[in-house]
């Protein structure tokens, strides 16, 4: 397996750029999650990575090596498609070896590998069969296995779950996941899911209009999104983006929000930071993932951070192991992240609480995290 280096890479078709100045390195090992709503620029970068698509400027460093001038069958990556592109005509004995077969792998080998994978995917039972003989799951557990046979330096999947159902994606994603960790291969996979994001990768590239949004670990891009489109679209449900007014009174900061019925709520900023002083007296936005709005018993207050406030709620949405509760707040709806147990009903006031040491601060003008 090997490590993969984007640098500075462009791509335009004529006049229109679809992709501007990409920079992402991965070590070896590593699983990289290209993410992002459909058009963002995801599947043309995988594409260029496996030199299926010339790029405009810039560098693909594969190993150490510049692959840009190297034709896709020489760059040794496997590809797992969408469409899963299987031959239709094919047992999937044969559409496994296929490309040992072209590359006139020795027979011997080719029936070690052929082993090896289809116990590890467990389609033995499969290997005679056709693909209109299999279902989606097995399909694309097939072609897998036409990747994996070959044990290239990178795994290329471009939405290899989306024509699944919702049960069999959440199993396959576990799949996939314990693969990688039997494997230690190199893998860079494309969705537009961002719970498939969270939940594979060890490194997430967010996109957006082709321009990369933020590249970190899954758990700083959620806890630390670097902008307001980030924090919007990664995360289920979403991080509530409230406006408000920044505020010193009394020596201590303060974000005031247009809130319940009674006025506005005004809440104590803890420790802010130097960059958020800055803003004083101007409108930003606060943002809170769901789970930092509560019922006052789930919210621990060991750091003295919590602040509690009451609200009509507007909607509730059981979800079995917790109750979303919809309300509104600074002018839009506010999702919090309830215990099942808690006694909330729409139309009736409850006592909330907000742990504000898990807030996030936002640039009002240019959606950036201050």
């Amino acid at each position: 397996m090997s490590s993969l280096e984007v640098h500075n890479v462009v791509k335009r078709y004529g006049q229109t750029e679809v992709l501007t100045d990409i920079n992402i390195s991965i070590d070896d090992g590593e699983f990289l999650v290209l993410v992002g709503p459909s058009g963002c620029g995801k599947s043309t970068l995988l594409n260029i990575i496996a030199g299926l698509e010339p790029l405009s400027d810039g560098r693909i460093m594969i190993a150490g090596q510049q692959v840009n001038d190297i034709h896709p069958k020489d760059r040794d990556i496997a590809m797992v498609f969408q469409s899963y592109a299987l031959y239709p005509n094919m047992t999937v004995r044969n559409n496994i070896t296929f490309g040992l077969k072209m590359r006139k792998t020795p027979t011997a080998d080719i029936a070690k590998a052929l082993d090896q994978v289809a116990e590890l995917l467990q389609i033995t039972p499969l290997l005679d069969r056709k693909p209109s003989q299999l279902s989606g799951g097995q399909r694309q557990r097939v072609a897998m296995g036409r990747a994996l046979v070959r044990d290239p330096k990178i795994f290329l999947f471009d939405e290899p779950l989306s024509n699944l159902d919702a049960k069999l994606r959440v199993e396959m994603r576990t799949e996939i996941k314990k693969l990688h960790q039997r494997l230690g291969a190199t893998i860079v996979y494309v969705t537009h899911d961002q719970i498939e994001a969270m939940t594979l990768a060890t490194r997430i590239a967010v996109m957006r209009d082709g321009l990369l949004q933020q590249f970190d670990t899954p758990q700083a891009i959620y806890d630390h999104p670097a902008n307001t489109f980030v924090a919007s679209f990664m995360g289920s449900p979403a991080m509530n983006l409230i406006p408000c007014a920044l505020q010193e009174k009394e020596g201590q900061l303060h974000a005031t929000l247009s809130g319940p019925e009674e006025g506005a709520l005004t809440l104590k900023i803890a420790a802010p930071t130097q960059a958020l002083k800055a803003q004083t007296g101007s409108s930003i936005i606060l943002g809170l993932r769901p789970e930092a709005i509560s019922d006052p018993l789930s919210i621990s207050d060991a750091a003295g951070t919590a602040q509690h406030f009451s609200c009509v709620v507007d909607m509730t949405e059981p979800t079995g192991p917790d109750t979303l509760t919809v309300f509104s707040l600074g002018g839009i709806d506010v999702t919090a992240r309830m215990d099942a147990k808690a006694d909330v009903k729409p139309g009736q006031e409850f006592r909330f609480a907000i742990d504000l040491s898990k807030a996030v601060f936002f640039n009002e003008k240019t959606g950036l995290a201050i």
